[in-house]
Order: structure tokens, then C-alpha cells, then sequence
């Protein structure tokens, strides 16, 4: 039974198997041809296993940036990296290992069956993103002192609300970016991004649309993605080295020329941009139409809440916009939580470009170009002050995760709120019903003006 349970458990942390399964069961479920069914089910799963090698090159290519920044600027902190708190909670405490592998489970569970009779018709498919959820739900309601049942019945819950609450949050966001519903963004990033692309349109101007940048025809070449993210990142790489000098870059560069190694990292980080691309448009032309067959049949109206690289094809300049300001608004947020806290989140460069970007996608929708300034610096922002905040509020060290903080701003949410267990469960619920009510609302509004 428990090799059973691993075993799925395993598929589960597997996104391309997920996302395969989802299109394979859709196109079943559409009683498609089995070569329909085979080439459906197999190009979903190669379409993100390209998108994870581009993401997978882009992270390679940026850890000597990181390295770097840290050593030209002298910066002492504590790093920031949700993957490594939950990894080694559950490596430290035994009984928060195998209660959060069963909430992420069930509470998957709990999602579909909340898509199926509620109004929330989003079915969250970021593996990675779940299980980073269930071990910090697991972990908090077991720091709170709840018994072993407890933590997995409440957790079980909590996690299926949470995962049909973040997509419905983010949505009007990502429509405003897609024009449609056809998928949603899963991401434990959504209280991050969608309040500050929200203060970006309210500052902005949205007719100076940044994917619509008017250039002289000399500098034409910047419309293209690969032109414009490797001249951003050629100029950042290169400032970069210089300021380290060729004795400092020696020692990560295995000898190489600090200069030409700074461009060719610069180079990598754009090869690894265009290589996600072509997995995003890859896997979401299969997968959508498969998806019809969920929503048509198990789940009516079921919409795939997908990991963030899904919006990055529809406005590159944003994405790399709100990257660069989102590093900008987290070194800010530094020196503020060292003056506030005493203590100092390091910047995420990872973080600043995956989620940093989408928050400039989301303020260039509300805001046009402002919009994407700001809401990438508001973002970087909340999120390393953020994270400073749950540092001093959480015991990360008994935990087995010392010297390491949270850069997924909703879990920060999740984990603050469950200092106060009974108030936080009380909060996720009372969530689900007003966000419950808004879609129903809006949907009802929608039928009544196309009626």
C-alpha cells in the first residue's frame, strides 16, 4: 500500500506525467482516435519537458549571476528558496513528511471535487507548487500542536481550498492578458503579483502598452525576444564581470576569459528563454483542446491553472521588464528589512525573473509600461520584505531549515496566518466563499449581458 502511495505520489511531483495524464484522460473523455489520443498525450508531456529544460538552462546560466551579485555588493543574509525550507522540514520531522504527502493527495482530491460543485472551476496542475503547499500546511498546523489526524484531515482541506482560491484570484489578471479562460496560473505567488500589478494600473498609463513600443527603425532589432533579453543581459552579465575583475570570475568560470565568459552566460540565459517558449506554445496548443474533454465531462467549465512560463510567450518585453525592476525592488526591500527586522533576505534572481516578470506581464495589462515598472518593483519588494517578516515569526531552525527563508509570497500568507491556527482556517474558508460569490456574480452579469 505505501509503495502504492509513493508511487503516486511520485507521479505527482512529475509535472510532464501530470500534465500528460490530464491530456490523455481529456482526449479519452472526447473519444478521440488512439493515434489522437497518443500524439495528444505525448506532445503535452514533451511540450513541458522542453519548457522545463529551457527553465532548467535559464537557472544554470543566472547561479554565477547570483554568485557574483552576492560577492560584488558584500551581501550577508540568509537565502531564499522555498523548495529548500519544505525539503528539509520534511527531511528533519518524520510526522511532517508523511501527513504532508497524504494532503497533497487528498487535498487534490478536495480541489477537483470543489471545481465540480462550486463556482471555482480551476483544477491546479503545478505539481511542484502542491507539494511545496502541503508540507507547509503540514508543518505549520503540526508547530500549532494539532495531532497527526488533525493536521491531515485540516490540511487536506485547507489545500484544496488554497489551490481553488490562488488561480480564481489571478484570473481577471491572466485575462487581461490572454483575452480568454482557456487556463489559469497555479503559483504560490498570486498574492504577490496580482496586488502589485493592481497598484501598477492604478499608477499607470495602459494606452503606453509595453509590447507595443514604438523604435526607430535603427533599433528595430529589439522586438525581437532573443535580441532584446540578450542585449538586457549581456549588459547586466558584462557590468557584472567587470566590477568582480578576472581573479573573482576566475574562480567560478573554470579559467575562462571573465569577459567572454560573462557573454556566453548572457548568451545561455537567452538560448534557455527562447528553448521555454517553444515548450510553452507547444504543450498549451495540445493540452488546452484535450483539457475540453475534462470540462465537458467530469469537471463542466474546468479550466487547467498552469505554472507561470504559460503567459511568458504573451508579453516577453513585460516579462523581462518586470525582471529587472523586481531586482531593483527586492535590493530596496534588503536594506528596509535589515532597518525594520534585523535580518536580511538575499535577493532571488530566480525568483525576480519567473515571478518577478510575471508580475510585470500582470501591470503591463492594468498599467501599460509604468504598470510594469512598478508592479515588478512592488513585487520584488513584498517579496524579500516578506519573506524577512516570516523569518522572525517562524522557528525555521527547529525545523531542520536554518539559514534558509520562503520566496512564495502565498505560503508566507499561509504560514502567518496559521501562527494563529483556528484564525487562518477560519480565513481560507471565508475566502472561498467570497471568492465563491464574486464568480458567481460575475458569471451571472456575463449571462444577463449576453442575454
Amino acid at each position: 500500500m505505501l509503495s502504492v502511495l509513493n508511487f503516486i505520489l511520485e507521479i505527482f511531483k512529475t509535472p510532464a506525467l501530470i500534465l500528460g495524464f490530464v491530456a490523455f484522460l481529456g482526449l479519452l473523455l472526447q473519444r478521440k482516435k488512439a493515434g489522437q489520443v497518443l500524439s495528444g498525450t505525448v506532445k503535452t508531456a514533451l511540450g513541458l519537458l522542453v519548457l522545463s529544460a529551457g527553465a532548467g538552462f535559464i537557472v544554470s546560466e543566472i547561479l554565477p549571476f547570483v554568485t557574483l551579485f552576492a560577492e560584488v555588493f558584500k551581501l550577508e543574509g540568509f537565502a531564499t528558496s522555498s523548495e529548500a525550507v519544505v525539503g528539509a522540514m520534511q527531511s528533519a520531522v518524520p510526522l511532517i513528511a508523511s501527513t504532508s504527502a497524504i494532503i497533497m493527495a487528498v487535498g487534490f482530491l478536495v480541489n477537483v471535487l470543489l471545481a465540480r460543485f462550486s463556482p471555482l472551476k480551476y483544477v491546479f496542475l503545478t505539481g511542484h507548487m502542491m507539494w511545496i503547499l502541503s508540507v507547509a500546511i503540514a508543518g505549520s498546523l503540526y508547530a500549532a500542536g494539532f495531532s497527526e489526524l488533525m493536521i491531515i484531515v485540516v490540511g487536506s482541506i485547507l489545500q484544496g481550498i488554497v489551490m481553488v482560491v490562488l488561480p480564481a484570484v489571478g484570473q481577471p489578471m491572466v485575462r487581461r492578458v490572454t483575452g480568454n479562460d482557456n487556463f489559469a496560473i497555479a503559483h504560490l505567488t498570486t498574492l504577490g503579483t496580482v496586488p502589485a500589478a493592481f497598484i501598477g494600473g492604478l499608477l499607470g498609463d495602459k494606452s503606453k502598452n509595453a509590447e507595443e513600443m514604438k523604435l526607430p527603425e535603427s533599433l528595430g532589432f529589439f522586438r525581437d525576444t532573443a535580441m532584446s533579453v540578450s542585449i538586457v543581459m549581456g549588459f547586466f552579465y558584462l557590468l557584472l564581470v567587470i566590477l568582480a575583475g578576472p581573479a573573482t570570475v576566475g574562480e567560478i568560470s573554470g579559467g575562462a576569459n571573465y569577459i567572454l565568459f560573462g557573454l556566453l552566460k548572457a548568451l545561455g540565459f537567452t538560448a534557455g528563454i527562447l528553448v521555454l517558449l517553444q515548450g510553452v506554445r507547444m504543450f498549451l496548443g495540445e493540452l488546452v483542446p484535450a483539457f475540453k474533454g475534462i470540462s465537458d465531462k467530469l469537471v463542466p467549465g474546468a479550466i487547467p491553472a498552469l505554472d507561470v512560463p504559460a503567459l511568458f510567450a504573451f508579453a516577453p518585453n513585460s516579462l523581462m521588464i518586470g525582471f529587472v525592476t523586481a531586482v531593483v525592488g527586492m535590493v530596496v526591500a534588503m536594506f528596509v528589512s535589515s532597518a525594520v527586522f534585523g535580518v536580511v533576505p538575499l535577493v532571488s534572481i530566480i525568483g525576480a525573473f519567473f515571478t518577478g516578470g510575471v508580475a510585470g506581464i500582470f501591470g503591463n495589462a492594468t498599467g501599460g509600461r509604468r504598470g510594469a515598472i512598478i508592479g515588478g518593483f512592488l513585487y520584488g519588494f513584498f517579496l524579500i520584505f516578506g519573506s524577512a517578516f516570516l523569518f522572525t515569526i517562524f522557528d525555521y531552525a527547529a525545523y531542520g531549515a536554518a539559514g534558509v527563508g520562503h520566496d512564495c509570497i502565498d505560503v508566507m500568507v499561509v504560514m502567518g496566518l496559521l501562527k494563529y491556527a483556528w484564525v487562518d482556517i477560519a480565513v481560507i474558508v471565508a475566502s472561498f466563499f467570497v471568492v465563491s460569490f464574486l464568480e458567481h456574480r460575475r458569471k451571472a452579469r456575463k449571462a444577463s449581458q449576453a442575454a
